[in-house]
């Protein structure tokens, strides 16, 4: 359903991301994960047309069979919302402050006229049942202020399944909340989402809530997709270094934590760099503590199924039950 095919995107002098091929197929979840500065969101906003005006966008990104890059701003319009729908990170931003959250979300049905005006209302508070807010007449009309962060998350929810779209993007939609609201708006969106066999693109920096989430994993760092996989090959067999880190600092699901009380903190070396400070060859070279001569080379996608592929020319060893490597990564940091 959706496919993205050498695409690039550059500000400036700048190349922020580039990506040879990534696709979903209807009604599956592809979970996008990274840390901070690695090109997600401008990943998945370049989907839709929100990047920032002085972007230029190459290559192909083709939805339902519809190329939309260069797209006019016309079209892009009357495809966001009706067939794609956002969820953005921050749901108090996201929502207008000055207006009834049942409001805004019977605004979204009315701008694509997706029921009969005299049905709009009616729509409004079934979707704001299928997010399971609670009284949904009287929640209508509260302000976002009003409502608590999952609240607020929900509403936001409902506004982007409210035209019943082919695909719905997800930007960090659980960054703000804690534990115990993130796990429920995770099982709503994997709810919606089989439901309504609609497909679910997840962006986030954390791996242990891609991995609740998701079917497939795409590992993005610097702009570059470094590995790419069903989700459960993804966290039980990973290949490149990068993704072998990001399992080892994730503390793991809350009722895991109590095991790692006592141990140190594992942590990944240093940072992502700025734009234009990346060493030639792989991207995660300079941090990686597997690195070898020949990383200052840019690798190529080593595929190992048909499904499962990376790119990295120190990788870790598939034969390795996972967890092995962790104290070995742990034991350099020190």
């Amino acid at each position: 359903m959706l496919e993205i095919n050498d695409l690039t995107i550059t500000i400036g002098a700048h190349q922020i991301v580039s990506i040879e091929h990534l696709s979903i197929p209807a009604g599956r979840r592809l979970g996008l994960v990274g840390e901070s500065g690695s090109g997600k969101t401008m990943t998945a906003m370049s989907i839709i047309g929100l990047l920032p005006r002085d972007a230029v966008v190459t290559g192909s990104i083709t939805f339902s069979g519809v190329e939309m890059v260069n797209r006019s701003e016309r079209d892009l319009s009357n495809i966001r919302g009706a067939e794609i729908g956002v969820i953005f990170q921050d749901p108090l931003r996201a929502l207008n402050p000055t207006m009834r959250v049942g409001k805004q979300v019977a605004e979204a049905l009315r701008l694509h006229n997706t029921v009969p005006s005299n049905q709009v209302k009616g729509r409004t508070l079934e979707l704001f049942k299928q997010v399971q807010l609670p009284e949904p007449a009287v929640l209508a009309r509260r302000y976002p202020h009003q409502l608590s962060g999952g609240q607020q998350q929900r509403v936001l929810i409902s506004m982007a399944i409210a035209c019943d779209p082919k695909l719905l993007i997800a930007d960090e939609p659980t960054t703000a909340l804690d534990v115990t609201v993130q796990k429920e708006i995770l099982e709503l969106l994997a709810r919606l989402s089989a439901d309504r066999g609609m497909a679910v693109l997840f962006v986030s920096h954390d791996l242990g809530v891609i991995e609740v989430i998701s079917d497939h994993v795409a590992v993005l760092y610097g702009g570059s997709l470094v590995e790419t996989g069903p989700a459960d090959d993804i966290v039980a067999l990973p290949r490149h270094r990068y993704t072998e880190a990001l399992i080892s600092v994730n503390p793991g699901h809350p009722e895991d934590i109590s095991a790692s009380l006592g141990k140190p903190l594992v942590t990944i070396k240093g940072s992502v760099p700025p734009l234009g400070a990346f060493l030639p060859g792989c991207r995660f070279r300079g941090r990686c503590p597997h690195e070898i001569e020949q990383c200052a080379v840019e690798p190529p996608i080593t595929e190992m199924t048909s499904e499962h592929s990376f790119k990295c020319w120190n990788p870790v060893d598939s034969t390795m039950p996972i967890g092995s490597g962790d104290a070995e990564l742990a034991s350099e940091r020190q």
